[in-house]
């Protein structure tokens, strides 16, 4: 198995509940940190055998000896983890949690984690930053540096963890990238890529891949009628992915925006898109508007690349900026930026984009990033930094004079002014360090500082 980044940040003395959509490697990462544990027991709730150990309604301890006994294994107290694999189907295993919770001291008793590739009621009371008892973490595709290992290239890997990057490891890292954006970072169709080195196998997984999201749309919508909706507009969402959309007749379905608004928060809730809120305040905190048009961010880009019928130019491209308005740069970008700085985070309140607040006005920031309280503009952009007259608008009002563009070229600092003379500094870096952003950031500031 390939060590997933957010390996090291799961805790070993507290509940927590992994999140994400079905195929992102929930239950592969989960059983690698239990055998940290010298005793676990593993309760796989997509089975009716193991959901129905919490269809009894007795006492917590009742059921943890039901636990024991059915699994074959003795409850050590502390000393054994119980993990609740895909927590979301079992409602009765999510109020056992809560009883098991009340019932004991902090500390005492067994280790609880959990997994859930739904969203539900029950689930986001226990994972409520304020009253809840797991923390939550969200597990995304693979991202470029974990898709680094599957290529047999650890000198590529090396250098792409330096800071800065060596000049020498750019085109190869970047031919990385482009496969990697082409291909997507669902653990099963990269290791199938991996294995042997040809596309043409992968058509079967992608399909199948979208069959396990569809079958998992039940646990998320009220009914068929619902539930066959959230299908439909999720077949119809690939083309718009890091777009702007309007709920009313999305994809040209011949529903409003009250309808077609459930089945994407419904979508939202089996982790397969997020809706990234638009901002526009130039500096911290932030407040996104939910009465503007929301930007389309898909699980992965690979997806995007498959459904979308778009695979051979993209494979043909050396700059992913100058196809589709620079549309699968920003969803890739985005990506990286989801996976690899805000794994704890759900889509809407990790990450947003920039729009000016004044009527008519068409400017917008890829992405803005909280940093040293600061709010700092990522753009993913092809061109001289003369024409970025969005980023030349928010840098006029921000209380601070740096900035990030995101493309093709090779890593460099640059000062520059904006349209109306306000002079700051330009960070530019590859995209494929659209997740190692913060980590250029500090020295970036320190050299613009002097």
């Amino acid at each position: 198995m390939y060590r997933r980044l957010i390996t090291d940040k799961l805790p070993r003395n507290r509940p927590f509940c992994l999140l994400g959509a079905r195929g992102v490697g929930k239950t592969t990462l989960i059983r690698d940190f239990a055998g940290r544990f010298s005793n676990w027991i593993h309760l796989d709730l997509d089975t009716a055998a193991d959901r129905a150990i919490f269809n009894y309604d007795v006492s917590a301890d009742e059921t943890m000896k039901a636990v024991c006994f059915l699994k074959g294994r003795e409850n050590r107290g502390k000393g054994t983890l119980i993990v609740l694999d895909e927590i979301g189907m079992c409602p009765g295993a999510a109020r056992w949690v809560r009883k098991l919770a009340g019932g004991r001291a902090e500390g005492q008793g067994p280790l609880v984690v959990a997994t859930s590739s739904v969203m539900t009621a029950e689930l986001a009371g226990l994972t409520d930053p304020v009253s809840g008892i797991f923390q939550p973490y969200y597990l995304y595709p693979f991202s470029f540096e974990e898709f680094l290992p599957l290529m047999n290239d650890p000198a590529a890997l090396e250098a792409f963890r330096e800071v800065p990057v060596p000049y020498y490891a750019y085109e190869k890292l970047l031919t990385h990238f482009h496969l990697y954006s082409l291909i997507g970072g669902m653990p099963e169709i990269t290791g199938e890529y991996a294995k042997n080195r040809h596309l043409s196998g992968l058509k079967l997984i992608y399909e199948e891949v979208e069959d396990r999201f569809i079958r998992g749309m039940q646990e998320v919508t009220a009914g068929s009628k619902s539930r066959d909706l959230a299908v439909e507009v999720l077949q119809n969402t690939y083309p718009f992915a890091a777009t702007r959309i309007s709920f009313n007749h999305f994809g040209n379905l011949e529903k409003g925006s009250r309808e077609i608004c459930q089945a994407f928060r419904a979508l939202e809730d089996a982790f397969v898109l997020g809706l990234i809120r638009p901002v526009t305040e130039h500096s911290l905190p932030t407040v996104p508007d939910p009465s503007r048009f929301p930007r389309l961010q898909m699980l992965d880009t690979g997806l995007v690349n498959y459904f979308s019928g778009i695979q051979k130019p993209l494979f043909r491209s050396h700059d992913m900026n100058a196809i589709f308005e620079g549309q699968i740069a920003r969803q890739v970008v985005g990506q990286e930026i989801l996976a690899t700085e805000m794994p704890g985070e759900r889509n809407e309140g990790g990450l947003n984009f920039w729009i000016r607040n004044k009527a008519q006005s068409r400017a917008e920031v890829d992405f803005v990033i909280p940093y040293n309280n600061m709010l700092i503009p990522v753009v993913v952009k092809s061109g001289e930094p003369g024409r970025l007259r969005s980023l030349h608008q928010f840098m006029d009002s921000a209380p601070h004079a740096y900035a990030v563009r995101l493309y093709a070229g090779k890593l460099a600092v640059q000062q520059t002014q904006t349209i109306r003379g306000k002079k700051f500094y330009l960070l530019n870096l590859p995209y494929f360090l659209a997740g190692k952003i913060r980590n250029h950031l500090k020295g970036f500031i320190r050299l613009a500082n002097g």
